[in-house]
């Protein structure tokens, strides 16, 4: 087999669908059944794939800062479309994957990874310039592939009953967790724990992207309602990359920040975040809608008991392992952050359940499933 793999999403910071094409691109590599495999960024061909991040620089800076992101992204896909149909001529004997929704035009196999479809059903929670982009592109990347992949069952229903998507042509494959998120002790927590002057299992750690749809807002008001002496005793740490349309969210961080209510450390490097979610006591989020949520999973395996959203992939995901709260209620958030952490027994089931639960959940089943869906369609 021969896989061609788009591999714009591998920039700097690493998030959900950049982890996601950089654990593809990684392993299909080494699959037994890939002869090649050839990765394709922007407008040419990426050697190694270690390097795409670094290779990637100047896309990560081009989406901050060009101030008419519309124009510049529509530009940027034409000529992306441009490149690619040049580079890929002939080579129709190869299946292309896209691991981020939009196909770029090929001649042969293609293969999409829907993540979401939060672009329909949470269109206030994404910028117009994206959404205008989606709505362009996405019936035509649905009418080119041959198959969609997507992490979930959830988006699988969500895909057929909104585009009308043969249901047969759908293949679910969840994510995968990667082997450095595990139980770590407090010794080995320490040195991270200290940098930013938190306590083994003395806090509560929230990891999202700073945007509308991660339901941040809400869980900052919903932990402003625990008693003085809760939020003494586990303060609230906020970690993620900057998003968007999150200017009130922003200045509602920063003063929190500045009153001593809450801890905000941004992005930070993987090691430090696997350390976190292990030194936890609680990993909370209450997203507003997922396609998949691996937090949830990355906080199951590094032995953290995870409260999360009753609905969307959310509920999936978890498996009946986390406690599960209204997105949309801050008194119901409040209530599962306060009923978790006063219930040591089921903390302790939580966390127990929860890694035997995670451990289906690995990027080499991940990509066998992808590549039995590149052999199948």
């Amino acid at each position: 087999m021969k896989v061609i793999l788009n591999v714009d999403a591998i920039t700097h910071p690493l998030t959900g669908i950049g982890q996601y094409s950089w654990q593809l691109g990684q392993q299909l590599a080494v699959h037994q059944s890939v002869e090649t495999i050839k990765y394709f960024a922007s407008d040419h061909w990426v050697d190694d794939i270690n390097q795409t991040v670094d290779d990637n620089q100047w896309l990560s800076r081009f989406r901050q800062w060009v101030p008419f992101k519309g124009l510049a992204l529509n530009a940027y896909s034409k000529r992306r479309n441009k490149h690619f149909k040049r580079l890929t001529a002939g080579l129709t004997d190869h299946v292309f994957h896209s691991p981020n929704f939009v196909l770029m035009p090929f001649e042969g196999r293609s293969i999409t990874t829907f993540h979401d479809l939060s672009f329909i059903h949470y269109r206030e929670t994404q910028p117009n310039y994206r959404l205008q982009f989606l709505d362009r592109e996405i019936p035509k990347s649905l009418a080119q592939a041959d198959a969609i992949i997507t992490p979930s069952e959830f988006i699988k229903q969500e895909i057929v009953e909104h585009f009308n998507y043969p249901a047969k042509q759908i293949h679910v494959t969840h994510l995968g967790v990667n082997s450095g998120f595990k139980a770590y002790t407090q010794n080995e927590t320490r040195q991270t724990l200290n940098i930013h002057q938190l306590n083994y299992k003395k806090f509560i750690l929230s990891v999202a992207t700073t945007e509308p749809r991660k339901n941040l807002m809400r869980l900052m008001e919903a932990y402003a309602l625990l008693p003085e002496m809760l939020r003494k005793a586990y303060p609230l740490v906020l970690v993620g990359s900057k998003g968007w349309l999150n200017k009130d969210l922003n200045q509602k961080i920063k003063s929190l920040v500045n009153q001593g209510q809450i801890i905000s450390l941004g992005f930070i490097d993987q090691q430090q975040l696997q350390h976190l979610y292990a030194g936890a006591k609680l990993t909370a989020f209450p997203s507003l809608y997922e396609g998949f949520g691996l937090p949830i999973i990355e906080s199951m395996a590094s032995g953290t008991a995870v409260l999360t959203s009753d609905h969307s992939a959310m509920q999936e995901v978890a498996g009946g392992h986390a406690m599960l709260c209204d997105p949309l209620d801050v008194e119901h958030i409040k209530e599962g952050i306060s009923k978790a952490l006063a219930d040591e027994d089921w903390l302790l089931q939580a966390q127990k359940q929860g890694m035997v639960h995670s451990k289906q959940f690995t990027w080499r089943r991940a990509v066998d499933l992808t590549v039995a869906t590149y052999e199948d369609g």
